[in-house]
């Protein structure tokens, strides 16, 4: 019988996403007479199939083309951290363009992975990779699915340029609703824009 620490180790998951595979029926806990979890080992095997059998994403973002060598750099720190743990088979998903655009061709792709249960765990190099805002929450709904989530630091260091380029996504979008995405007046309020806020 394995304790719960244990049973993390060996699948390498946190405790969250083992209570979650407990709640989904994955792998039932036998109760000690003092009320706590230990597992058959056997049962572990069996998970550890399906746990490996999903993917590990590894997954870079950088707002705009001119930091494709920030993109280069996120892509190989994340490599470096499988490597340290043993990890052979995992997935590079890349994304360019600002956090708050949902539409970006990346970030679709692993929530379609993550609905379709084919994914163990997804790992950023900052929390504002995956998304600029609400990362706790999405990090919670991802969770159950299974999926847990690992941002190797806490907080950018240098958020300057990010911030201009959400700024504009932000503009964009209600000047494009305004004036119409094709429009004079939609150009000229993105160009006026971005001069004012690269100049701060």
């Amino acid at each position: 019988m394995l304790r719960p620490k244990e049973v993390c180790e060996r699948l390498g998951i946190s405790y969250t996403t083992l209570r979650e595979y407990v709640k989904k029926g994955l792998i039932s806990p036998v109760l000690t007479p003092g009320g706590k979890w230990r597992f058959r080992e056997e049962d572990v095997e069996k998970l550890m199939g399906l746990v490996r059998a999903k993917k590990i994403i590894l997954y870079a973002r950088v707002s705009s083309n001119t930091q494709k060598d920030d993109l280069e750099r996120q892509v190989k720190v994340l490599e470096e951290w499988a490597k340290q743990n043993n990890i052979s088979d995992y997935v590079v998903i890349t994304d360019i363009g600002s956090g708050l655009n949902e539409d970006r061709k990346g970030f679709k792709k692993i929530l379609k992975l993550v609905t379709e249960k084919k994914i163990s765990k997804i790992v950023v190099t900052y929390p504002d990779r995956l998304t600029r805002f609400g990362f706790n929450t999405l990090k919670e709904l991802l969770e159950a699915f299974g999926v847990e989530v690992i941002a190797l630091n806490q907080e950018d260091k240098d958020p300057k340029e990010e911030l201009v380029e959400d700024l504009i996504t932000i503009i964009s979008h209600f000047a494009g609703k305004l004036y119409g995405m094709r429009s004079h007046k939609y150009e000229k309020v993105i160009e006026n824009a971005r001069k004012l806020l690269e100049d701060c």
